[in-house]
């Protein structure tokens, strides 16, 4: 088993870093963060992302993961954790102190991982190309809404490995829909049924027990009381595959298909 690294020492001012506390372009925390953040990330995180990070049955690989990569002080470890796609996935009752920690504890284990400061992207590709094939039009399921030369086609052109990996299980980079603007087309949306028969689509808003507010087409807000599930309100999620897919791929699978999309060019 793989000794748990300590925590880098802090790089000088002028280092290889590119400024003081850095090494290579990312930033070096204390000791005393990483060991906090490493009881941390082991209480809320270890079971589906699997031990030190390096992935799980039901997590990415947060080491080479591009939310890991371009975080800030846990700013974005933060917004994913509590983002709505990762809670249907898994829940994760964590204060802002404990996600800067496991920020921390994750930085320096990418800085452990990549042995100069800067991560190898060819490091990513450690699967089977084959395998992934196999996965994606089988077990994975993933030919029902993609293709190699539909939606897909230069996929690999257009992301990095990391990025790549990333996006099977956290394909959703923004929320859409919120401030007015136009909602994203893999955004979630809602279908209310009248006890008319009108079916009424929007974005959610706010769904309760008691009223319902949605965001329609024009951008204008409409709510409706509800009583005993009426009006009937049916969430769709269009990224619900990517989701439920988390709970099941493991990390030899997730490799595999990285693999197999890095040849989308």
């Amino acid at each position: 088993m793989e000794a748990q690294p300590p925590a880098p020492a802090t790089a000088a001012p002028g280092a290889a870093g590119r400024g003081p506390g850095r090494v290579g372009r990312f930033k070096v925390y204390s000791p005393e963060a990483v060991t906090r953040g490493l009881t941390a990330y082991n209480s809320t995180c270890g079971y589906c992302h699997g031990e030190r990070g390096k992935g799980g049955k039901a997590g990415p690989d947060l080491i080479f993961s591009e939310v890991t990569l371009h975080d800030e002080d846990g700013i974005q470890l933060g917004a994913r954790v509590r983002a709505a796609e990762h809670a249907k996935a898994g829940k994760v009752e964590v204060s802002d102190s404990q996600i800067a920690d496991i920020a921390a504890y994750l930085h320096s284990r990418v800085i452990y991982a990549s042995g100069r400061g800067d991560v190898r992207m060819s490091e990513v590709l450690i699967g089977n190309a084959k395998a992934g094939e196999t996965y994606f039009n089988g077990a994975g399921g993933c030919n029902k809404c993609h293709s190699p030369s539909g939606n897909l086609k230069g996929v690999a052109g257009k992301y990095d490995v990391a990025t790549l990996q990333d996006r099977l299980v956290m394909p959703r980079t923004g929320r859409g829909g919120r401030g007015g603007g136009p909602a994203s087309a893999t955004a979630p949306y809602a279908t209310l049924t009248l006890p008319s028969g009108e079916a009424i689509k929007g974005a959610p808003i706010r769904v309760t027990d008691f009223d319902v507010t949605l965001r329609l087409a024009d951008g204008s807000t409409k709510t409706w009381a509800r009583n005993r599930g009426i009006p009937k309100v049916e969430i769709t999620d269009p990224l619900q595959a990517h989701i439920d897919i988390m709970m099941k791929l493991s990390d030899n699978d997730m490799h595999n298909l990285t693999a197999y999309l890095a040849t989308f060019k």
